[in-house]
């Protein structure tokens, strides 16, 4: 460059090399590298329909590319997003929220309340059958609405457009103006200013979907969100990548490209982690239980190693519709002879914490038990008592887990050898591609004989969400299971509808104890946030709820990468 510029100076003199000089510093010093986050997943989305959605590594996605009428910050209180304020009526069954001024999505459109009206309808629609539709049940309409599909998924809803249009209008959402949405409830509903944070109310838009058909999330350039980034790439099974959304109404994102790479295979994970190449590297990894004695005796990794709680419970899941585990007894039997603690601190390396609740410690509702806790002779006896009198006349039992990682494989194994060597129980291991487990965990009609993992992640922290979301009989997730309770799904109700905050928690205890008693999963461990964050990542804050990666949910404007 010094010679170029010094032939210029003999041709046009030192004016004229400055004139040069001058524009092409000015370019050079506003000219930044982009900043890019390359982030670890196991599982690419089975589907990213925000509607439909129900797995953390679909839900992951979609929060950084759409964001709801209110947000969880980094203490998991309820905060304003896409609605600046709310307010309830009196006896908390009418809602109504006020949008910011001026919203727009990623491409500059509007956008107002009928969107977010839109994606109420559409998550209680029957021709979507949403995976969360449960979840908006007290809104007024919603359950009727989405009954019109009936209850056998292998048969074609059969319902006429008259039928239809009066279910959809008489739905209890209803834009007022294009910044007020007024939602109803059929019942009090106190804790519904949260639930409005979900994907169920991310308002992808509704001529992108019509024209994109039943697979319409699959392409890119249909995911036109409002939220901090926007998707701009997707490659099945490989990559997501996110463009930090300029129109976004909280501000630009320190990150400019925000990338998921998936890679399933723990061993070729770490390895791209320990890559000094940027384009190549990731920033943050989820390592498998396997690798975390290595990592903590690595003088450089155990300083990267991130470790915190989280509201997460995993547990042993039965399909209650099968042969043996629609015996209590059999269920009995078979949490007595799980060794939670040694499968956490031995098997997984401490990734985990045991426990015999479904409701983690620290979470409104928690209760203390001791009830199926590792107890062999106990265990052999409750299968005597079985219906099947011992291990001899039990039925075949098939064990299904993801084989995406060869790492899995061992840990199943203990498992079973538990309850080959304690209860005489030799069980069929049924290794399954971690997209196809998904696929038939979600299905009621092919919901596994036995599986891990199984479980809940927590979507805010209130009881309602543990136990009435998950459990009761009409929801999507206990349907899947074969299971349903009307003691429990009693006690819930009066949680869910009760006001004073001390009663409404007794009455969620009553029905966490009632749970446990039925034993419809074992209760098995609560996970801990466990990453590799390279030093060179800073400004996130965790939370309990960040199960795919450290800042998923509250530091999407703040984490930053300093290369």
């Amino acid at each position: 460059m010094s010679q170029y510029v010094g032939r210029w100076a003999k041709l046009v003199g030192l004016l004229g090399v400055l004139s040069l000089i001058v524009p092409l510093f000015a370019v050079n010093a506003g000219a930044q590298e982009e900043k890019s986050l390359r982030i670890h997943q196991l599982l690419y989305p089975e589907t990213a329909d925000p509607q439909k959605s129900s797995f953390s590594n679909e839900i992951v996605f979609l929060a950084t590319n759409y964001e709801g009428l209110t947000r969880l910050d980094e203490n998991l209180e309820t905060v304003p997003a896409a609605a600046e304020s709310w307010e309830f009526n009196e006896e908390a069954t009418e809602l109504t929220f006020t949008l910011r001024d001026g919203l727009t999505y990623s491409d500059g459109s509007p956008l107002t309340a009928e969107n977010f009206r839109y994606a109420v309808e559409r998550t209680c629609d029957p021709n979507t059958a949403g995976e969360y539709q449960s979840i908006l049940f007290e809104i007024v309409g919603c359950a009727d609405f989405a009954g019109l599909a009936g209850d056998d998924p292998e048969k074609p809803a059969e319902f006429t457009d008259e039928q239809y249009e009066e279910a959809r209008a008489a739905l209890g959402a209803e834009a007022v103006d294009d910044t007020t949405l007024r939602l109803t409830f059929t019942k009090p509903a106190p804790y519904f200013a949260t639930v409005a944070g979900l994907w169920v109310f991310y308002p992808a838009k509704q001529e992108l979907i019509e024209e994109g058909g039943e697979d319409w999330w699959t392409d890119a350039a249909n995911h036109v969100g409002n939220g901090p980034f926007q998707v701009t790439e997707m490659e099945q099974d490989q990559l997501i990548v996110l463009e930090a959304n300029e129109n976004y109404w909280g501000g630009r994102p320190k990150v400019d490209r925000l990338e998921y790479v998936y890679v399933p295979e723990s061993a070729a994970a770490l390895e791209a982690y320990r890559d000094d190449d940027p384009e190549n590297s990731l920033d943050i990894m989820q390592p498998d239980p396997s690798q975390l004695t290595d990592i903590r005796e690595d003088a450089a990794l155990s300083e990267q190693l991130t470790d915190f709680p989280l509201a997460a419970t995993t547990f042993l899941g039965f399909n209650l519709t099968q042969e043996p585990f629609n015996d209590k007894k059999v269920r009995e039997a078979f949490a007595y002879a799980l060794d939670r603690e040694t499968y956490c601190t031995e098997i997984r390396n401490g990734d985990c914490e045991a426990t015999l609740t479904w409701i983690p410690e620290g979470v409104p509702g928690a209760i203390e038990s001791d009830l199926y806790a590792f107890d062999p002779e106990k265990a052999k006896a409750a299968l005597a008592e079985s219906s099947y009198g011992g291990p001899e006349e039990l039925p075949e039992i098939r064990f299904f887990f993801n084989s995406d990682d060869p790492a899995n494989q061992p840990r199943i194994e203990w498992i079973a050898g538990q309850y080959r060597d304690i209860l005489g129980v030799d069980i069929t291991l049924e290794p399954t591609e971690g997209q196809t487990l998904v696929a038939l965990r979600k299905d009621p009609s092919t919901y596994p004989q036995m599986t891990l993992p199984d479980g809940w992640i927590q979507d805010y922290p209130d009881p309602q969400n543990w136990l009435s979301v998950f459990w009761g009989c009409d929801t999507t997730f206990a349907k899947r299971r074969g299971y349903c309770n009307e003691q429990l799904d009693e006690l819930m109700g009066k949680g869910d509808t009760t006001v004073d905050p001390e009663e409404r928690i007794g009455y969620y205890e009553q029905a966490g104890q009632v749970l446990l008693e039925d034993v419809p999963g074992v209760m098995f461990y609560n996970s801990k946030g466990i990453f590799l964050v390279k030093p060179e990542v800073t400004g996130y804050a965790t939370t309990p709820a960040d199960f795919e990666w450290p800042g998923q949910w509250a530091s999407l404007l703040t984490i930053d990468v300093n290369r």
